[in-house]
């Protein structure tokens, strides 16, 4: 058998034996399970009318809470509960009112159609009647305007409220919803948690089988590569099929249910974000294998992780700041550097930001860099699975796989 079988053999191995196991499929159900509740819980409790009560004190304050309800539930569906729903509730004078409000009887009160009082500013206590209420008065104004400046003052807030200039990009596409740059982040993201997730399961994967000594007998009729190189395949494969199927589920129950509108997705877009989350993931499953031989016990697993884990929430925040310069210096040397352009070359393709030579000298690099790793790698791992007891240290296990 070649050494690429006999390590695919090793790899079905893990997919058979970790791919039955009660906690896998445990864990694969939980996710999923949660993932659904997610999505269809928030539109089962949530949704309604949010009902208000405004105190009103003086002239001038109907006009207002009419015009912010109307606003509010400009967007609602015919035959649909409306969004929002207010209340005015007069008094005599600003004490009454101030005291209602303080007593919790009212949200808000309106003076005179000029203040809004209430209880608190900022914080979660903070009532949305503020936005909705301000939104009214801008609107009472605008008409007020109008009715006394005529056609002009018409035409004023028309242009004011337009975007005259036609928004494009040095490509000539024009500009979009933002939806680009929200897919970029749940790209990025989606990379992020893989790796933290799936990548301690193959350094937990290959502690647990050098703790249990069962590496001692694999090695017999095995080379070290081949099984670094078989359990991160397998582990791996294990790891991005629940990861691929709660996505796949998440998507479904989203089309389904409509509880939130999905964007457009330029399927060329997700070629890309597809090719750089499997790159990205076997960078780091590399490092996340390697680790685990240096250690014997699962409670020193965590130790060696901290490395790999602080790389990713770099490369993660590298990306952020991607999204808002994609063009920028940081971005730019984010790209050539294998570690994390797995973050930022999505995030600057997604938002076409990045040039075709930018773009095939990263993949260059990155593959580079996986094949390379995996060379040190099963060095390392090599030097590091038959020693036992305390940790090892990267440079011992690269001089004991020579010896």
């Amino acid at each position: 058998m070649s050494d690429l079988g006999v390590a695919w053999q090793v790899a079905r191995r893990e997919l058979t034996e970790r791919g039955r196991s009660k906690s896998y499929l445990l864990t694969t159900l939980i996710t999923l399970l949660v993932v659904v509740a997610l999505i269809i819980l928030p539109s089962l409790f949530g949704g309604g009318t949010d009902e208000y009560d405004v105190g009103s004190v003086g002239e001038g304050n109907s006009e207002i809470i009419e015009a912010g309800e109307l606003l509010t539930n400009a967007n609602d569906e015919p035959d649909t509960e409306p969004t929002a729903s207010i209340t005015e509730v007069e008094f005599s004078t600003r004490d009454e009112g101030e005291a209602a409000l303080e007593a919790g009887e009212v949200d808000a009160v309106l003076v005179d159609g000029s203040e809004v009082v209430v209880a608190r500013l900022g914080g979660f206590g903070e009532s949305p009647i503020v936005t909705i209420l301000q939104q009214g008065a801008a609107s009472v104004r605008v008409e007020e305007l109008v009715e006394s400046e005529g056609d002009i003052a018409s035409d004023v807030i028309e242009i004011m409220a337009s975007e005259p200039l036609e928004t494009s990009t040095l490509s000539g596409q024009a500009d979009d919803d933002g939806s680009a740059g929200a897919i970029a982040y749940f790209s990025l993201l989606l990379l992020y948690l893989a790796i933290l997730i799936y990548g301690q399961w193959i350094l937990s994967a290959v502690t647990e089988e050098k703790s249990n000594r069962v590496v001692e007998v694999l090695l017999s009729t095995v080379k070290p590569w081949q099984l670094l190189a078989g359990k991160i395949a397998g582990v791996g494969l294990l790891g991005l099929a629940q990861f691929a199927g709660t996505i796949i589920v998440a998507f479904l129950t989203l089309r389904v249910t409509g509880a939130y509108d999905i964007p457009p997705v330029d399927m060329t877009l997700v070629a890309h974000l597809v090719l750089w989350f499997t790159l990205g993931f076997l960078l780091y499953a590399v490092l996340f294998g390697a680790a685990g031989s240096l250690v014997s016990r699962m409670e020193d697993a965590q130790n060696v992780a901290f490395p790999m884990s602080l790389i990713a929430v770099a490369g993660f925040l590298v990306a952020i700041t991607s999204l808002s310069d994609p063009d920028g210096v940081t971005a730019t040397i984010g790209t050539f550097i294998p570690l994390t352009a797995p973050f930022v070359v999505p995030v600057r393709v997604a938002l076409d930001a990045i040039p075709a030579w930018q773009y095939i000298v990263a993949v260059l690099l990155t593959v580079a860099s996986i094949i390379g790793l995996v060379l040190v790698a099963g060095r390392i791992y090599a030097g590091g699975l038959l020693r036992y007891g305390s940790r090892v240290k990267v440079r011992e296990a690269w001089r004991s796989a020579a010896e």
